[in-house]
């Protein structure tokens, strides 16, 4: 489940390269024994594709793990989003929505990502009403049941484009 979740991870531009290597480490920690990923835990943050697709190639290939198209991809980083948010709450109101819009980049290929992108911006402005079930919907996915080593490492870089205070009410016009 791990390595389908990097995958998704990755369609969805979630997951560099240079994350590979914390991912591995929270995989092997979880009692992966594949030598790739012990190889992909012992780079450095700063490796290319060059350095890590062979091996996450090779270790997938192994398993029968192949990239999930962008709607499964999306759904699968909600449901590591809510694990993550389940173990390290946001401050921010409608965290799921914020992080889920970010998935929403053109040309849109997920119904949920645009979703939330289409709701995402009324969040803070009080001009319109935001569906308070839809952000609750996703926090309350099914868990992937994942190492929180893997979770966090796998999360880092989407929980990263979240604010860290709770932003002002009112439109942004800079």
């Amino acid at each position: 489940m791990a390595l389908l979740v990097a995958r998704a991870a990755e369609r969805c531009s979630c997951l560099k390269p240079g994350d590979w290597p914390d991912v591995a480490v929270g995989m092997l920690l979880a009692g992966n024994e594949d030598p790739e990923i012990a190889a992909l835990a012992g780079l450095s943050g700063s490796v290319t594709g060059w350095d890590t697709d062979p091996l996450v190639d090779c270790v997938c290939e192994r398993h029968g793990v192949s990239t999930p198209d962008m709607q499964e991809s999306t759904r699968l980083m909600a449901r590591l989003m809510a694990d993550d948010l389940r173990a390290r709450p946001a401050v921010v109101t409608s965290p799921m929505i914020r992080l889920l819009a970010r998935l929403a980049s053109p040309p849109v290929e997920s119904n949920l990502a645009n979703r939330c992108f289409g709701v995402e911006e009324y969040l803070d402005c009080g001009c319109a009403q935001v569906d308070p079930d839809l952000d609750e919907e996703l926090r309350l996915l099914p868990t992937l049941r994942l190492p929180s080593a893997v979770v966090e490492a796998l999360a880092r870089p989407l929980r990263s484009t979240l604010p860290t205070t709770q932003p002002p009410r009112g439109h942004d016009w800079h």
